[in-house]
């Protein structure tokens, strides 16, 4: 008769061994679902500020042209009373004149287009066509181009036209660098040679012309934070005063 050992050996692992695996597949585990985590973050943040990017090439395209093709020519409002060719003394940021070629039954035409520049509350109704970001805070404001129908307003003219150029944005500011000149005694002309906020400055008298040079329009945005741009406006478009 064979003897039998009086222990029979035994394959496996130990209690300790099954628990250090355990933990190190688990903080494995946990370590991919954070940098996954942290991949799919970066990957959306990347999309939305290559989105509001490209919505700001736009606008950027779209403003370039409206100040470059400022015209000289003040309208009426609804209530008769005129506004210069381009004025900050509005409800707008901004508000002028611009020239361009127009379609009318597939002929070219000059015309005129009264347009402005305005920042709005999302609360607002001029927001309901903001452009759709759901990482947006829904107590912001966007930006937006208005455009009107006709030149000279009447109270039963139609209302203008609303653009939503950006969304998510915290301020807008627009700054004016020109002169104004007076052509009858040139020790008289005012030449801004820094920014103002106003335009026409305050101090112009009726009789000076006024030759607007540059445009500086600074954005703050949540995502790319503060952006800088400057128009120029064309130097043959004297704007008179009325």
């Amino acid at each position: 008769m064979t003897n039998m050992p009086k222990y029979a050996s035994q394959n496996g692992f130990t209690l300790l061994e099954v628990l250090l695996a355990v933990s190190i597949t688990a903080g494995i585990g946990i370590g991919a679902t954070q940098l996954l985590s942290s991949i799919m973050a970066t990957s959306q943040a990347t999309e939305q500020r290559f989105l509001q990017l490209r919505y700001m090439q736009r606008m950027d395209l779209l403003m370039r042209r409206d100040f470059w093709q400022a015209a000289g020519r003040a309208i009426k409002d609804e209530y008769g009373s005129v506004k210069q060719a381009l004025t900050t003394d509005s409800h707008y940021l901004v508000e002028f004149t611009r020239a361009g070629q127009g379609l009318r039954k597939g002929k070219h035409r000059a015309n005129l287009q009264r347009v402005a520049y305005a920042l709005r509350s999302h609360d607002s109704e001029f927001c309901a066509d903001a452009i759709k970001d759901p990482s947006a805070s829904t107590t912001g404001n966007c930006f937006i181009r208005f455009f009107w129908p006709v030149l000279d307003q009447a109270s039963d003219s139609a209302p203008p036209i609303v653009q939503v150029l950006l969304d998510d944005v915290e301020d807008v500011s627009f700054a004016f660098r020109g002169q104004a000149i007076d052509f009858g005694n040139p020790n008289n002309t005012i030449r801004n040679d820094d920014w103002q906020e106003e335009w026409p400055s305050p101090f112009v008298m009726p009789n000076m012309t006024l030759d607007l040079a540059q445009v500086k329009v600074t954005y703050t945005l949540k995502k790319l934070g503060e952006i800088e741009r400057i128009y120029e406006v064309p130097r043959h478009a004297f704007i008179r005063p009325l």
